[in-house]
C-alpha cells in the first residue's frame, strides 16, 4: 500500500505520522502544496526532519517558484506540475492524508 501525505500549510512535525505508517509496512511519500512548500526551505526544522525521514518528497513547482524558494530547497524535491499532482493523488496513491 502506498500513502501520500499532502501538506498545504505549516506543519510542526510529520515524524509521528510517517513512523506509524511505516511500522504498518505502508510506503509513504509527501506532496507539498501552497505554504506547505516552506517545509523544504533551508534552515527550517521541518526541512531537517524531512531529510532525516528519507522520504520521496514532491512539491508543486508553481508554488515553490511563486514563493521564491527554488534555490533554497534543503532536501531533494521532485518538482511537479498540476497534471502530475492529479496523477499522484488519483492514480499513484492508495490513500491520501491531508495535514
Amino acid at each position: 500500500m502506498k500513502c501520500l501525505i499532502l501538506i498545504s500549510n505549516n506543519c510542526a512535525s510529520i515524524k509521528e505520522v510517517v513512523t506509524g505508517l511505516r511500522n504498518n509496512s505502508i510506503e509513504v511519500e509527501i506532496l507539498l502544496l501552497q505554504d506547505g512548500v516552506y517545509l523544504a526551505d533551508k534552515g527550517t526544522p521541518q526541512s531537517k526532519e524531512l531529510k532525516q525521514l528519507g522520504l520521496k518528497v514532491h512539491a508543486l513547482k508553481y508554488h515553490v517558484n511563486e514563493r521564491g524558494i527554488a534555490s533554497r530547497l534543503a532536501v531533494e524535491i521532485d518538482l511537479v506540475d498540476y497534471p502530475t499532482v492529479v496523477d499522484l493523488l488519483m492514480e499513484q496513491s492508495d490513500k491520501v492524508i491531508a495535514l
